[in-house]
């Protein structure tokens, strides 16, 4: 897959969490540059995340995923909590 590919793809993700209603265009955006300006620092591990921020992403992703659990009403499928 090229750069120009994965960039899109990734923005593509964020434009359909928006498009069903996860969270609205606006955030989508946010997301898609988020990703864009930490890329190429994390794939190349030119910055490391503290413990915080890494507790904080943790915390986040957690929370993304009930979210999408209880939404989608699937819960009996998660095995994350077994």
């Amino acid at each position: 897959m090229s750069a120009a590919e994965v960039i899109s793809s990734h923005r593509r993700l964020y434009q359909r969490g928006a498009e069903i209603g996860l969270y609205d265009d606006a955030f989508g955006e946010e997301l898609a540059e988020l990703w864009n300006r930490n890329r190429t620092k994390t794939y190349y591990r030119l910055g490391i995340a503290t413990k915080e921020q890494a507790e904080a992403m943790y915390r986040l992703a957690d929370d993304i995923h009930r979210h999408l659990i209880d939404m989608t009403r699937v819960s009996h499928e998660c095995i994350c909590r077994a």
